[in-house]
């Protein structure tokens, strides 16, 4: 049960890690309900380090999920 939580918490990783990834730079990211009904947080949406910051978080997210699935496999015995 421990290896099918540990494929599960991979996956999500990494979903998760390409959206946050992506997303920043999609035009829906500066067309949602707070953007427009407050000023600061269209201005925010649209600074380029907000953008950056979250996608680096994104790439930590992918990062750990390559480094869970390298754990995994050590801990099956596949790579020596």
């Amino acid at each position: 049960m421990n290896r099918w939580l540990a494929i599960l918490y991979i996956v999500i990783c990494f979903e998760m890690g390409a959206s946050l990834f992506l997303f920043p730079w999609v035009p829906l990211w500066t067309q949602n309900f707070f953007a427009g009904h407050y000023p600061w947080v269209h201005e925010l949406a649209r600074n380029y380090y907000v953008r950056g910051a979250i996608s680096g978080l994104g790439l930590v997210d992918v990062f750990l999920a390559f480094h869970e699935v390298w754990r995994l496999r050590r801990s099956i015995g596949l790579v020596q």
